[in-house]
């Protein structure tokens, strides 16, 4: 069995998020990238747009962690060291992996911005930029949605280590959410270059789910599991990785197999914020709306997590869904005032089913669908092309089901309603 210090390419994607890797001595769950909220230090759920002054001295401005927070304790440690050693690119690194830990285990995008920080007596632009250090930068773009940007920092990490693990992954993960399945089949064979495992395994399942294998694919997810008990069992960030992958395929197969993967990755790692937000996605499609008022209750520090929160209140009449809705427009609007676009799948689903605005539903959808092509997002413009009635705006979506003949048979009945839409219309 070999172990392996990876970025989870499947992990980095939209929201998306990095994996899990073995880092300077740490083995963090499933790093699942937010937000980059560059140097700014505002949250991205910032409850206004405008300045909030105090009224008075007991008003509880923000929740931190508690000390017992081993990681936190060792990033403000380390902090303190790289403050006065600020050319130690070890460190550097250090803080910087650290910091991608707490903003996926917090869901707070300022940390994402503080291991920027903690990176920039290396700017990215600089050719003697160390491939270690130009890694995370083109995982803090890829999760800008600046993919562009992102596969030039990796073609440099590549041109240096070849045979970076991490390289091929996140780059993987790119293409995939380009919808470039050629290219990251492609990524995902470098990974396996000499290598067995999971982490392989996983890469070229997940290229093969969404490429017309995803019966096959399936079935080489459970194979490798069970080959590679070992790994799972020692690397419980990669197993998380790996049964999710399981649980989506099957679940977009129709197989009901896919409630027992989720589980299985809960019993893992109940706070992994991409699994959550997956795993209430399924009890939602599966009218089990008060089981995600249960589960994310208390979960609303995330964007993606408050939005499913809301979405599950809606239909039970319970919970909080007003305060929750104005939240959720408080942070949208946050979002866009500090110039980012990496939340336009999440909005057009609140604008669809929360505020039943169909027409900006679908704006966001198509111009999320111009960045990245992934399920989630064919579905949402699916549904709000329907909802919008402009069938004809799901054309796109049309063709790449087509074309790389994704099985989904909810998105098939999403896509042949707009096409019937469309004959009805003529």
């Amino acid at each position: 069995m070999m172990t392996y210090d990876v970025t989870s390419w499947r992990a980095v994607l939209h929201i998306g998020s990095v994996v899990t890797p073995r880092w300077s001595g740490i083995q963090p769950a499933r790093l699942r990238m937010l937000l980059v909220a560059a140097l700014l230090c505002t949250p991205l759920h910032a409850g206004r747009t405008s300045p909030s002054i105090p009224t008075s001295d007991s008003m509880v401005l923000e929740q931190v962690p508690g000390s017992r927070d081993m990681s936190g304790i060792a990033l403000r440690r380390l902090n303190t060291a790289l403050a006065l050693d600020r050319n130690n690119s070890v460190l550097a690194v250090q803080v910087a992996r650290l910091d991608l830990e707490q903003s996926r285990k917090l869901g707070d995008p300022r940390y994402l911005g503080r291991a920027e920080a903690a990176l920039s007596s290396w700017p990215v632009t600089a050719s003697a930029t160390p491939p270690d250090i130009l890694l995370l930068y083109s995982i803090i773009q890829q999760s800008n949605h600046d993919f562009t940007g992102s596969l030039a920092t990796l073609a440099r990490v590549i041109a240096a280590k070849p045979d970076s693990v991490q390289a091929w992954l996140v780059r993987a993960a790119v293409h995939q959410a380009q919808a470039d399945y050629k290219a990251a089949s492609l990524d995902c064979g470098q990974v396996a270059s000499g290598r067995l495992g999971l982490v392989p395994d996983t890469c070229t399942a997940s290229v093969m789910s969404l490429t017309g294998r995803a019966t096959v694919a399936l079935r080489a997810i459970a194979i490798s599991l069970q080959q590679n008990a070992a790994e799972a069992r020692s690397q419980p960030g990669i197993a998380v990785w790996t049964l999710t992958l399981e649980a989506e395929t099957a679940d977009r197969l129709g197989d009901p197999s896919a409630e027992t993967y989720y589980r299985q990755a809960l019993a893992i790692d109940p706070n992994d914020p991409y699994l959550l937000g997956a795993w209430s996605d399924w009890l939602l499609d599966h009218g089990r709306p008060l089981d995600v008022v249960a589960l994310l209750a208390d979960r609303t520090r995330i964007d993606p997590l408050l939005l499913r929160l809301a979405l599950a209140e809606q239909q039970t009449k319970r919970g909080q869904l007003a305060r929750h809705l104005d939240e959720l427009e408080a942070r949208f609007d946050a979002s866009r005032l500090r110039g980012e676009t990496v939340h336009r799948r999440e909005e057009a689903r609140y604008m669809l089913a929360l505020r039943h605005r169909p027409i900006e539903a679908l704006a966001l959808a198509q111009a999320n669908w111009t960045v990245q092509r992934e399920p989630a997002d064919a579905r949402i413009l699916l549904e709000a092309a329907i909802a919008a009635g402009r069938p004809g705006a799901a054309a796109p979506v049309r063709a790449w089901l087509s074309d790389n003949g994704v099985q989904d048979p909810r998105l098939a009945e999403l896509a042949t309603r707009t096409t019937a839409s469309i004959g009805g219309k003529s």
